[in-house]
């Protein structure tokens, strides 16, 4: 490899040895970092990521073979590694350690590792049995024409994972010209930053963060009746597999839906939310019966906010797409309480949480997140995950990120996106739920350890949530 003293990365990574270079986590990577687990281990929080894909060729002589296909793909993923190396750093206990390859052997070695060809298999198949891989990990299903990419939380959020698409897409119809076998370092000057060194941190004065943390956190350590999925007790050990239930609305419903909201003034995401509660709560209601406890009134969650908007714009020196690919969201604690309101005014108490410009309504919340972050790890590491309200994350409009065609540069054919996926596992009793918008239907994705529910049971709240959300939503003489 070249001698890379004249490459310079971003200041929060330092080089450690010759083609070695280490980042100290974030504040959000606190509590990844403490709930990791070694390679080949199942996992909380594991990232997953689908798409289904078609490839057009503007000849019929164009046709790709199942090889060469998987050939043009592999490319694509050593061109994303070359222009977003964090993609192929590790997660240790010390912090993101990346190495810049010091021969092609090296980054071969990486490509055989990294990029798997599944023959026989699907996504889905995949998705029940996945673990911890060393590092991001992309997948080929070729008979299904799948990609599933997976990783550790530490590496991406969602949005990371829809710029990661975007972005692949982009590079598999507009291959690079030059040398992507390249190692000369150069790629350490494109190690992205942390959202630690992009916003202000600071305290206001010593120990008003930790204060401000505790503040945040309060009203959950208050709740007298909370809101949340009952499952039987002793709680049994967490299933090694993982498991996700996706139902996906018509586009007459989502037309409906998207109307009714804009109509109300509110976000889709809202109404969602304020959905999730009320089938939450009902939930409760109905398998509390002999028990007397019936059902509760304060639903608990925690918010998830990107942070991309707060960062300054990048300025000449920066590498290109500096933010893109990263870890770069933060969570907030919220308690609603839905008795005595109506589903208009409990989406727009919930809608007026998620639109709020975070540090103009707090101006302390940055100097916060590292010790609210750092209070919640020892809930995360307890043996036995307790937890049982359904935790909610919403991916918005897809296609505002991800292309459905990307035509060939070269006029050889079009790439389209037909299908996309997400999800994370889970290893305690809650549902994980998350809801986007593709090609204009929504899909609500519910992952779960198959430990404590069933699939009919789930099935059964997905559906709960959407007669929650058409009730809630539906005007007097409406048809919706």
């Amino acid at each position: 490899m070249t001698s890379t003293d004249k490459v310079e990365c971003h200041p929060s990574w330092t080089q450690t040895g010759p083609n070695t270079y280490s980042q100290p986590y974030g504040f959000q990577e606190v509590l990844y970092n403490a709930i990791s687990v070694p390679p080949g281990s199942p996992a909380l929080f594991l990232i997953g990521s689908s798409v289904t894909f078609s490839y057009t060729p503007s000849s019929p002589g164009g046709r790709l073979s199942a090889h060469d296909l998987a050939l043009l793909l592999r490319n694509a993923w050593l061109q994303m590694r070359q222009n977003y190396p964090a993609l192929a750093a590790e997660n240790r206990p010390e912090g993101k350690v990346y190495t810049s390859p010091s021969s092609s052997a090296e980054l071969v070695q990486w490509l055989d590792t990294t990029f798997i060809v599944m023959p026989g298999k699907t996504s889905a198949k995949h998705w029940k049995t996945m673990v911890k891989t060393k590092q991001m990990t992309l997948y080929f299903f070729p008979e299904e024409l799948q990609l599933f990419l997976q990783g550790e939380h530490h590496t991406l959020d969602g949005r990371g994972v829809m710029n990661f698409w975007d972005r692949f897409f982009r590079a598999l119809a507009s291959p690079a010209k030059e040398d992507i076998m390249k190692i000369d370092g150069s790629e350490v000057s494109r190690l992205p930053p942390r959202s630690d060194d992009l916003l202000d941190m600071a305290e206001k004065q010593p120990g008003r963060g930790e204060q401000r943390a505790q503040e945040l956190l309060a009203p959950l350590a208050t709740m007298e009746a909370p809101i949340n999925v009952p499952v039987p007790h002793p709680l049994p050990p967490c299933s090694p597999r993982n498991a996700a239930l996706e139902l996906k609305l018509s586009s007459r419903i989502t037309k409906s839906i998207v109307a009714a909201c804009k109509a109300q003034r509110l976000s889709v995401t809202a109404a969602w939310h304020a959905a999730v509660v009320l089938a939450t709560q009902s939930t409760q209601a109905k398998r509390n019966p002999v028990s007397g406890t019936g059902a509760g009134s304060q639903f608990a969650c925690f918010g998830n906010f990107d942070l991309r908007r707060y960062f300054p714009a990048p300025d000449a020196t920066s590498p290109p797409d500096p933010y893109a690919l990263s870890n770069h969201h933060c969570i907030l604690p919220y308690v609603v309480a839905p008795d005595g309101k109506t589903f208009s005014q409990l989406s727009r108490e919930l809608d007026s949480f998620y639109q709020q410009d975070l540090p103009k309504a707090d101006a302390e919340v940055w100097s916060a997140m590292g010790p609210m972050i750092r209070a919640l790890v020892p809930g995360f590491t307890r043996t036995q995950l307790e937890e049982t309200a359904p935790a909610l994350s919403s991916l918005g409009v897809v296609d505002s990120f991800i292309g459905s065609v990307y035509a060939d540069a070269e006029g050889k054919g079009d790439w389209r996106v037909e299908h996309v996926w997400f999800g994370d596992t889970v290893t305690g009793p809650w549902l994980e739920c998350f809801m986007w918008a593709w090609q204009g239907r929504l899909s609500l994705n519910t992952c779960y350890n198959p430990a404590y529910y069933t699939h009919v049971e789930v099935d059964e709240f997905n559906q709960m949530v959407v007669e929650k959300m058409l009730d809630g939503l539906r005007a007097p003489g409406s048809k919706l």
